[in-house]
């Protein structure tokens, strides 16, 4: 599910503006630490991510509070948060980080400029999440270098449909939504069309992110996951809205964007091992 499809009523702990569902969300986190050896961002990525395998998929994670706050889950992820989080976890075991620093590090990857400044500040899309991380450096578009072509399509989708969006509050905050919306529409996008993620799986690594691009008019991607290769394959370890889990999914990456018409094909983000 996409980074837009998000609502949900949180009964929460509440700290200095972070939230949590998890009694004790710092063991949890150290278990995880514990249980990841060294490797580099890619492969720690996808690992991180593994440990959450069998995790329940729940939808709009991120919406519920009545101010824009941090919302760390461990004990429920939608496709969004799972690639957050673990991307941030990965993060924390390569530089041996604190909890608290890895909540600055999940602030980093999730808002604009790394600021928490109200709704409009979180990277509600795919396309602007990949900007910013791509900016500061964390990671690389790759996909033009896998043959990609232009991703051409104008995103209005959050504007177009307010109404879906606790959020959008006032005509204030749907002001900047247009605005976040038409600097994410001058950039310039590749992506591979689904017919053609055949003829490059064999060159997707463990760890790349992966946005699948939509049918949907206004809408860049539906849904994201990681890249894991089994054998000569890739596959996806995603939270999935079908087995409403997180799995590795039961086929590979080009046999399941061919399972759902939406779904129109791929763009794909590789981590700097250096950041």
């Amino acid at each position: 599910m996409s980074r837009l499809f998000l609502w949900i009523s949180i009964a929460a702990l509440t700290l200095t503006g972070f939230i949590s569902r998890v009694d004790d969300p710092k063991a949890v986190f150290g278990a995880k630490m514990k249980k990841v050896d060294s490797g580099t961002l890619p492969e720690l990525t996808l690992r991180m991510a593994e440990t959450f395998i069998g995790t329940p998929y729940v939808a709009h994670t991120l919406e519920g509070n009545a101010n824009e706050q941090l919302v760390c889950r461990f004990d429920a992820l939608d496709c969004t948060t799972l690639v957050d989080v673990a991307v941030s976890l990965a993060l924390a075991r390569q530089k041996d980080l604190s909890y608290d620093q890895f909540l600055t590090e999940l602030t980093k990857l999730r808002y604009v400029n790394g600021t928490i400044a109200g709704y409009p500040s979180r990277q509600h899309y795919f396309l602007s999440w990949r900007n910013d991380n791509q900016q500061r450096g964390l990671l690389n578009d790759i996909t033009d270098t896998l043959g990609g072509i232009p991703y051409t399509k104008e995103i209005n989708f959050m504007s177009a449909h307010a109404g879906l969006y606790q959020g959008i509050t006032s005509d204030e905050v749907l002001g900047e939504i247009r605005q976040n919306e038409l600097r994410l529409n001058d950039g310039h996008y590749s992506y591979i069309p689904k017919s053609s993620v055949p003829s490059i799986e064999n060159r997707l690594a463990d760890g790349d992110i992966i946005g699948i691009t939509s049918t949907v008019p206004g809408l860049d991607c539906n849904h994201q996951g990681i890249v894991k290769r089994i054998k000569d394959r890739a596959y996806l370890v995603h939270a999935s809205t079908t087995a409403q889990r997180v799995i590795t999914s039961a086929e590979p990456l080009a046999d399941y964007l061919n399972s759902v018409k939406r779904h129109s094909g791929i763009i794909v983000l590789r981590l700097n091992d250096r950041f």
